[in-house]
């Protein structure tokens, strides 16, 4: 019944962090310690689409 217990717990964390607006990769229970991994937002570089050489052409 512990481990049902602890369970419960992880999925009311992973629960309320994604009602938070953060991405969840990996939750993972070991035990009594829950571990709970954020995604990192994929930064997009809006002038990676564009040439910035200043050379003569």
């Amino acid at each position: 019944m512990a481990t049902t217990n602890i369970e419960q717990k992880a999925l009311g964390l992973l629960n309320a962090f994604e009602q938070a607006g953060k991405a969840v990769s990996r939750v993972t229970v070991e035990g009594r310690k829950i571990e709970i991994v954020l995604s990192a937002p994929k930064v997009e570089d809006e002038f990676d689409r564009i040439d910035l050489r200043h050379d003569q052409t």
